[in-house]
């Protein structure tokens, strides 16, 4: 009996490892960029197992099982999946085609700044569905100007916060500098991340001091005009360990500075699907027509100034080594979920960004805003494997992001051409 009993469970100990091993999957014999640092580690593979990263070595060395899916990578580039740090859910009949598009661009992990579609019975269905194609979404609960709420109740909403793992609150506006001092209070105390809009009326000393993890749009930064202040915020920002989302491409696409032409020449016009190109482009000529292209281009002479603070006060905080966070807050004509980060990437490279620390900004730099930098974010043994595939390398230069061809989450593959033709 204890013979039969052994050889039972010595077979149901081996199913479960040829189970776990039929899921097998290894990218061979590719350039890996692990964002640990610029170096490249050129031919290598990688071998995936239940979604984490085992080994990294030589082909020759891995252990193989016969059913372990191979994806030849020779010639092309690996890096880890992006992270788009500022998106906003639409209403809830088009939320699944935003997670198509994130996911076909080489989004991995998505951080809700906004939303018109509620954000728990989202959470619950994506994680009851094995067939919706979604990257990894960090969940938000939103203040605005209305909540007035003392130190005693912002305790309750952390309590209720961390029940239902929400991972972070977004501040859109706040009602004074009373409540933002509870609300800061509260979440220090119970150790959940505030972010969001730069809370007007509010010292910048103070907010950088107070925990805020996060500022969206550099706001506050581009109200300063004296240099030595800046220089002064800019050392404090590092000092407090504040990450800042600068969204550069909101401020191109809202205040129509790519127009009345050089929009065309965006790296998303030449990856959307033709139907969102011919939408946009009747947006485009209804505004045309109803502003007049004279004053349209009055206005954007006006903002271009502004926009040009803002490329050096991005400048200065990469300069002096502060938290960058890469964001794109898509939503206007000719901005297109996920790919928007591929313009984002661009707009920083043309504020003088260095290619490192701009994917740097998409990917670990993100993780560790989560404190999950051991989990995600670089390609190492024993972390998630959310990855993208590439033609070329976007160290070389940052338009090479462009070239993603395929997207793995948690080992999973999704093909950009599949993607888009889902759309």
């Amino acid at each position: 009996m204890k013979i039969r009993l052994t050889i039972l469970l010595c077979s149901l100990i081996f199913l479960k490892v040829n189970a776990q091993n039929s899921n097998d999957l290894i990218i061979k014999d590719i350039d890996i960029l692990t964002m640990k640092s610029s170096d490249i580690l050129n031919n290598k593979s990688i071998l995936i197992q239940n979604g984490k990263i085992v080994k990294i070595d030589d082909f020759k060395k891995l252990s193989i099982n016969k059913n372990a899916k191979i994806i030849q990578g020779k010639g092309k580039y690996i890096m880890p999946g992006l992270s788009e740090m500022h998106s906003h859910l639409p209403i809830e009949s088009k939320v699944d085609t935003l997670l198509i598009e994130n996911v076909a661009a080489g989004v991995t992990h998505l951080r809700i700044m906004n939303t018109k579609t509620p954000q728990l019975p989202l959470k619950e269905r994506l994680k009851n569905s094995q067939n919706t194609i979604s990257p990894k979404l960090h969940y938000s609960h939103i203040i605005r100007r209305d909540i007035k709420y003392t130190e005693i109740q912002f305790d309750s909403l952390m309590t209720e916060i961390k029940k239902n793992e929400i991972n972070f609150i977004k501040l859109f506006s706040v009602a004074s500098e009373e409540v933002f001092d509870n609300l800061m209070k509260s979440a220090n105390k119970n150790n959940v991340i505030v972010c969001g809009h730069y809370p007007g009326g509010i010292k910048m000393e103070k907010v950088l001091k107070s925990g805020f993890k996060s500022i969206e749009h550099l706001a506050g930064y581009e109200q300063i005009t004296d240099e030595v202040e800046l220089s002064k915020t800019i050392e404090l920002t590092k000092k407090s360990g504040v990450f800042n989302c600068p969204t550069l491409d909101w401020d191109i696409m809202a205040k129509d500075l790519q127009y009345p032409d050089e929009y065309k020449n965006r790296l998303v016009y030449s990856n959307a699907p033709k139907k969102y190109l011919d939408k946009w482009e009747i947006e485009y000529n209804k505004g045309m027509e109803k502003e007049g292209i004279d004053k349209v281009l009055l206005s954007k002479e006006k903002y271009l100034p502004t926009f040009a603070y803002k490329q050096k006060i991005l400048k200065k905080l990469s300069e002096n080594n502060c938290l960058l966070l890469l964001g794109s807050d898509a939503g206007n004509s000719f901005q297109m979920n996920g790919f928007n980060m591929y313009e984002e990437m661009y707009n920083w490279s043309k504020a003088g960004i260095d290619n490192l620390t701009i994917l740097k900004s998409a990917t670990i730099t993100p993780a560790i805003f989560f404190n999950e930098d051991k989990i995600w974010g670089t390609i190492e043994i024993g972390k998630s494997a959310d990855l993208i595939i590439l033609e070329k390398n976007p160290l070389e230069d940052i338009r090479n992001i462009r070239t993603v061809e395929m997207t793995i989450i948690d080992g999973k593959i999704y093909l950009k051409k599949e993607l888009l033709s889902k759309l």
